[in-house]
C-alpha cells in the first residue's frame, strides 16, 4: 500500500507527463513556419506571382479589396508599386504613400527618370529611386513595403499593414 507522499509524488509527476504531452502539438503548431493556412481574406489580391514577375519594372499595380472590421465591411481601391529586390531578386513591393506628410507618390516624368528620379511627391516635391528609396526633398526615409504572402499561385498583401523602411 503507498503511503500519502509515495500517492501524491507520482499524481502530480503523472499529471505533469499528460499536461506536456499534450501542449507539446500545440506548441508545435505554433512556431511552425507553414505559410499554407494564411488568411487571406482581407488581403489585397495582386495577381499571380507567374503574371506579376513578367515585364518591366518598377511597375504600378492596382487592387480592389474588401475590409471586414468587426460589424463593417468597406471596399479598398488602391495601387502598390513593385520592383525586385537586387540583393534575392524577390518582389519588392512599395506603398504610394509619401513618409513626408501621406500625399500619394506618382511615376516621376521622364527628364527626371533621366536622373535616377523614378517616383515624385508633388505636394513638396518628393523624390524616390525606383526602388523607393528617398533621394531628394523632404521625405524622411524610403516608401513602406509590404510583406507579400503567396496562396495558390496568387500575391497577396495586407493593405492596412505597411512595414517602415530605414534609409
Amino acid at each position: 500500500m503507498l503511503n500519502r507522499r509515495d500517492f501524491l509524488s507520482r499524481s502530480l509527476k503523472g499529471a505533469a507527463g499528460l499536461f506536456a504531452v499534450s501542449v507539446l502539438p500545440i506548441g508545435l503548431a505554433a512556431c511552425s513556419n507553414d505559410k499554407k493556412n494564411i488568411d487571406t481574406r482581407s488581403m489585397a489580391n495582386l495577381g499571380p506571382l507567374s503574371e506579376l514577375e513578367k515585364g518591366e519594372f518598377p511597375k504600378k499595380v492596382s487592387y480592389k479589396v474588401k475590409i471586414k472590421d468587426a460589424w463593417t465591411e468597406q471596399e479598398i481601391e488602391g495601387f502598390v508599386y513593385i520592383n525586385k529586390n537586387k540583393e534575392d531578386n524577390s518582389l519588392l513591393i512599395m506603398s504610394p504613400v509619401c513618409t513626408h506628410l501621406g500625399c500619394i507618390v506618382g511615376e516621376a516624368e521622364l527628364e527626371m527618370q533621366k536622373t535616377g528620379i523614378r517616383f515624385f511627391c508633388p505636394c513638396h516635391e518628393g523624390q524616390y529611386d525606383e526602388y523607393g528609396i528617398n533621394v531628394g526633398g523632404p521625405p524622411p526615409r524610403p516608401l513602406d513595403i509590404f510583406d507579400s504572402y503567396i496562396q495558390d499561385g496568387n500575391v497577396y498583401i495586407a493593405v492596412l499593414s505597411p512595414i517602415k523602411r530605414e534609409k
